[in-house]
């Protein structure tokens, strides 16, 4: 598996990690953000510039007030949100990107538009040696298309050091079920999301006998999502992923209580299929995934394959963990035997009303791609091992 072992750093290990990364050498630094209501938009940016405050950097932040509905509690906060971005980076160093969709099309033309928003990023992306991605206020439609954008241009699938490109690729976030929670969702629409690259066919002929496994990971106000996207998909077998490990101890039981009859009585789900994911952890359920799918791989050749579909409805660690899954197996996968992708289905309308002032959160950095995996820091890793192996056996 690509990431295994991984890099992750979140609260303390969060800013002791920047601290020391920004000290190694001259960094310069771009950060892609969401320009909307969310509170958590400055956190991590914030953060990282109190580590560095002489590294060089740009921001390049996204205004998705054309794709999505709004209340005037959120159109207040983006307004806000947009002035502190500002103060963070000063004398041109922001750039503000308009996502616009087609009136037609809508919410399902997102991730399209998504994608020809940065269609030039080869043209700048040489310029830095550190590709921050703040997923915190970005909708999940956008963060996974521009994530998989850059994973695509950056991960080399046949070298000896996949992940060990030249550019560094972090996914930043502010994580916190409670703020989640408090974003009303309206206008859930009808039909699946196309996600530019990371769909699946359903209805392809080559594929059309092959049974389907669901991956959907719950949360307490999915409902209605898992309803339509289990209509359209129509699975042979679930394996729900639940979230632990929550800073709400209780979330998991509450979820379960939310979605018991969907997933008992409607889809009979075996208890023995539920996958536990550790919520701040994307690796994690990453793991969990990639080894779950083998399995299914394995047991299911005699049906001639199997599709593999995976929904990221919960926190954004864990739709992190569900892209990494995807994008690994679909660059390493046996073509003639699996298919994997994502479906979604996404809300038209947010409301921010119901958000707290001064919400905490925790700040999680996951490094996906760079210098981290490259060829020396395996060889280093490796004579780390043999020592402690040496040690332990002088011992």
């Amino acid at each position: 598996m690509w990431w295994d072992p991984y890099n992750l750093y979140r609260s303390d290990q969060f800013s002791a990690f920047w601290r020391k990364h920004l000290e190694d050498r001259e960094r310069r630094l771009l950060f892609i953000v969401g320009a909307g209501f969310d509170p958590r938009v400055m956190g991590p940016a914030k953060e990282i510039i109190a580590c560095g405050p002489d590294a060089a950097r740009k921001c390049l932040a996204i205004d998705m007030s054309e794709g999505y509905g709004t209340d005037a509690a959120a159109s207040k906060l983006g307004k806000k949100n947009l002035t502190g971005l500002k103060t963070l980076f000063p004398d041109g160093r922001l750039e503000v990107r308009e996502l616009v969709t087609t009136d037609t099309d809508g919410i399902r033309d997102v991730s399209r538009s998504a994608a020809v928003l940065f269609a030039d990023f080869e043209t700048w992306i040489s310029d830095y040696t550190d590709i921050i991605v703040d997923i915190s206020a970005l909708p999940r439609l956008v963060y996974l298309t521009l994530l998989n954008t850059l994973l695509t241009h950056l991960v080399k699938p046949g070298s000896e050091t996949p992940l060990g490109s030249a550019i560094n690729l972090h996914v930043v976030y502010a994580e916190s079920a409670v703020i989640d929670n408090a974003i009303a969702k309206f206008e859930i629409d009808t039909d699946l999301a196309p996600i530019q690259s990371l769909g699946i066919r359903l209805d392809e002929e080559a594929s059309l006998g092959w049974p389907v496994v669901w991956f959907p990971v719950l949360a307490e106000d999915v409902l209605e999502q898992l309803t339509r996207i289990g209509e359209r998909t129509n699975p042979d077998e679930i394996c729900p992923v639940l979230p632990i490990q929550s800073a709400d101890a209780r979330r998991g039981d509450n979820i379960i209580n939310a979605l018991g009859e969907f997933l008992f009585d409607r889809y009979d789900v075996d208890i023995r299929d539920i996958l536990r994911a550790t919520e701040w952890n994307p690796f994690q359920l990453y793991r969990s995934l990639m080894q779950t799918m083998a399995r299914y791989e394995d047991s299911l050749k005699l049906a001639g394959g199997a599709k593999f579909v995976l929904s990221p409805l919960s926190s954004k660690g864990l739709s992190i963990g569900c892209l990494l899954a995807a994008f690994e197996k679909r660059a390493t996968g046996n073509r003639a035997a699996v298919r994997v992708g994502m479906a979604h289905v996404e809300s038209r309308r947010y409301e921010a009303a119901k958000i707290q002032s001064n919400p905490k959160y925790q700040l999680i950095s996951a490094w996906v791609a760079g210098e981290c995996y490259s060829v020396a820091a395996h060889k280093k890793q490796s004579e780390e091992v043999q020592q402690a192996l040496v040690g332990a056996d002088a011992k």
